[in-house]
């Protein structure tokens, strides 16, 4: 999609649909700067606990979400791959993860950051990926996930 495209079906988005988008912008930039100039540790600890793969039971982690919290996953999902599409950067898993949390967190929702890596061990190089899940949606980074092995997540 041309930015002439984009700019045509985004003026004819209502005012919130523009709001959204225009946060993930901001969260996505903001956080492809971050991994570019912060240590992962800092990140890390800013994003939550680690626990292994598969750890405890699915509801054990969520906290108590707003009652339109899937619809709301649903709509940052939206927000940050439409934003992605047209910014003019790399914008891969990882920044779309830590933008797609902190939208999830602002709005009072808990969302898990996973993080895998490819299930073929002679694939050189090894490709990691990140994504994150919120309210038993699918927020970011999928279906690409289905073809990585869990390392761990993130879930404050």
């Amino acid at each position: 999609m041309s930015i002439r495209q984009f700019w045509h079906r985004f003026r004819r988005l209502p005012r919130d649909r523009r709001a959204l988008i225009f946060e993930a912008a901001i969260w996505l930039v903001l956080a492809r700067m971050v991994i570019r100039f912060v240590p992962f540790s800092w990140i890390g600890h800013r994003i939550g606990r680690l626990h292994p793969p598969g750890g405890g039971a699915p509801n054990q982690f969520r906290n108590s979400a707003p009652a339109d919290g899937p619809v709301v996953a649903r709509s940052i999902s939206w927000a940050i791959n439409r934003a992605a599409l047209v910014l003019p950067l790399r914008l891969v898993c990882l920044p779309r993860a830590l933008a797609a949390w902190q939208m999830l967190r602002r709005r009072g929702i808990s969302g898990r950051v996973h993080f895998g890596a490819s299930r073929r061990p002679s694939q050189e190089p090894r490709n990691n990926h990140a994504w994150v899940d919120a309210c038993g949606i699918e927020v970011t980074g999928y279906p690409e996930a289905h073809n990585c092995v869990e390392i761990g997540f993130f879930v404050r």
